[in-house]
């Protein structure tokens, strides 16, 4: 009876050609799309968790990486920097006998005052804001600094621009010195990073260079 079937398609019975439409199930356009879709759905989901992964590692290796370096420096103390300072006001005040000086001898000059002040002293204080000026904005310290091995930087790393230094050595020394507050450069004493006034002022800091990263 198998053989007739076989011979003879057209002969199926109903039952038998229910039984082949359900043994060959239907595929559509539409399924092929939605396989598609979620196989693409399924690559993206997992490139972009790599791509999550290989930025929070990235993230990791800076933080380890940048943690040395900060530990590793070495903020300059109060009498440190003190006898850097007394080394620079000595540098100061022979720059201020060399300038100065000559122009002292001339009794008009010697006697004339621009308000309160001489006009002898102004070029000294203008002496003595250029020399920090100058030097902290070339050099990142001045002569005193070299000598004890001491360097100003920014809090970030970054070189010191012209509104940095101006800020720090112009403004900040003004308000020690013609003011005469010099007793607020104790705060170096009692901050955390060791910073004075000028420092908080600028976002400097002044640490031992050989603490400084290449």
């Amino acid at each position: 009876m198998d053989k007739d079937k076989r011979e003879h398609p057209e002969e199926l019975t109903s039952s038998d050609q229910d039984y082949s439409r359900t043994d060959i199930p239907e595929t559509t356009d539409t399924d092929d799309y939605t396989a598609s879709e979620k196989a693409a759905d399924a690559y993206e989901t997992t490139f972009q968790g790599k791509q999550a992964a290989e930025i929070r590692n990235h993230q990791q290796e800076t933080e380890i990486s940048l943690t040395p370096l900060a530990d590793e420096r070495r903020y300059a103390g109060f009498w440190m920097r003190f006898w850097a300072y007394i080394v620079d006001l000595i540098v100061v005040f022979s720059l201020t006998g060399l300038i100065v000086k000559p122009f002292t001898m001339i009794d008009s000059f010697r006697e004339a005052t621009l308000w309160i002040w001489s006009v002898s002293g102004l070029l000294g204080g203008l002496v003595f804001f250029a020399y920090f000026l100058f030097m902290t904005k070339w050099r990142g310290q001045t002569l005193g600094k070299m000598i004890f091995g001491l360097r100003v930087i920014r809090k970030d790393g970054e070189r010191l621009s012209w509104s940095d230094t101006l800020i720090r050595e112009v403004v900040g020394r003004f308000i020690h010195r013609l003011l005469f507050l010099f007793f607020l450069y104790a705060v170096v004493a009692f901050t955390p990073r060791k910073q004075g006034l000028h420092d908080l002022f600028a976002d400097t800091l002044v640490i031992h260079e050989k603490s400084h990263p290449a």
